[in-house]
């Protein structure tokens, strides 16, 4: 008798035996079903989750423009931003363009007088008996309150004074000059207190478009060019420009932390530093000097110490190094018989007992400034600045 013929197995009968180990054919349909409504699930919940941020980052960004631009302001440069490319780093109007001088602060705008400074209308001509004091300078100076008010309340408890906050941010040595010469000349004050920071050597260090634009150094602009889609939307948004600066900001920190001498590797300090860069300086100098003493006015320099000085103030073998861009000024003050105060001293009396003076290495926080004020009121009445009561 013959055996039967065999019978032709199911498609599930032959996988069964030929991968034992998975699970029959109709499990793994549900399985993939699952897996795939598992999938839809996760997208669905990315996508949430992606618009849910997509919305907050849109509330974001228009709180930090109104906080920046003002409301109008905020939905007006709407548009300009997406046209022009980084059109955040604007100046918010606080300064306007000036030909010769790069800019200038804008008249009428948060406490700006008709001369461009800070505080009121300057009266022409002076008064009599009153005693004129100007603190001509850059940022340091312009803070409010800073020394410059501080010293104008000390000197009030003493007659008739008046001090004015002549500080505009990002000047430089020839900057100031020519201001004072175009715009405080005539104003003819008694004593003109120049404060020197260790980036004033530039001829101009920053400056702005007709459009009140500001003007990033090559380094920085190198790294706001467009070279990519994302390059285009940071360009285009107030927040991620700010933090993409912050990183370029780090960068620079982390790159000066390797140096032993954190100027050499600044573009704006290292100048001090730099022998050529002292012949325009102390030309500015004499010019200064020369129109105050047409008008029978006296000049006295500040100099005020950047704080990568200060953290190397123990390192003696390479003191002289350290300070040069200070004996070097005092030098030029010895020579043109201009009175001169070094802070570095104070300074370092300071930071040898623990205490700190800068906001950012700087510009001064509240005990800098309170401690800038003692030493020049010291100064003042050392030289006979100030005239007798």
């Amino acid at each position: 008798m013959l055996p039967p013929p065999p019978r032709e197995q199911s498609a599930s009968t032959k996988v069964d035996k030929v991968l034992p180990f998975l699970y029959p054919v109709g499990d793994v349909a549900n399985g993939m079903a699952k897996v795939g409504g598992m999938l839809r699930k996760c997208c669905a919940l990315v996508a949430v989750n992606v618009l849910v941020f997509a919305v907050l980052f849109c509330i974001a960004e228009l709180s930090y423009r109104i906080y920046r631009d003002g409301f109008l302001g905020a939905f007006k440069k709407i548009r300009a931003s997406f046209m022009v490319p980084y059109s955040n780093l604007g100046t918010s109007n606080w300064v306007v363009y000036d030909p010769e001088l790069g800019y200038r602060l804008r008249s009428g705008r948060e406490g700006v007088n008709s001369l461009s400074v800070y505080g009121p209308e300057i009266a022409v001509p002076k008064p009599p008996g009153l005693y004129r004091t100007i603190v001509l300078g850059d940022s340091i100076p312009a803070a409010n309150p800073g020394f410059v008010r501080y010293l104008a309340d000390w000197l009030l408890l003493r007659g008739k004074f008046e001090v004015i906050r002549a500080g505009i941010p990002g000047y430089t040595a020839y900057q100031e000059v020519l201001f004072f010469k175009k715009y405080l000349a005539a104003t003819t004050p008694d004593l003109v207190l120049w404060a020197y920071c260790l980036n004033d050597n530039h001829k101009f260090l920053h400056r702005f478009t007709e459009k009140g634009n500001l003007l990033w150094t090559d380094e920085a602009s190198e790294s706001l060019k467009i070279k990519s889609t994302w390059d285009k939307i940071v360009s285009r948004s107030y927040l991620l420009t700010l933090l993409r600066a912050g990183m370029f900001a780090r960068a620079k920190k982390k790159e000066l932390s390797q140096s032993k001498f954190p100027w050499e590797q600044t573009i704006d300090f290292n100048v001090a530093w730099k022998d050529f860069t002292w012949a325009d300086y102390e030309s500015q100098l004499v010019e200064l000097q020369r129109v105050l003493q047409q008008r029978n006015g006296k000049l006295a320099i500040i100099i005020f110490p950047w704080e990568p000085q200060l953290l190397l103030r123990n390192d003696k073998e390479d003191h002289a190094y350290i300070v040069k861009p200070q004996l070097k000024l005092t030098a030029l003050c010895e020579k043109h018989h201009v009175p001169c105060l070094d802070l570095y001293p104070s300074f370092s009396t300071e930071y040898d007992h623990g205490e700190k003076l800068f906001l950012d290495g700087i510009h001064l926080n509240g005990r800098g400034h309170r401690l800038t004020t003692d030493r020049i009121s010291q100064f003042l009445t050392e030289k006979g600045l100030l005239p007798r009561r």
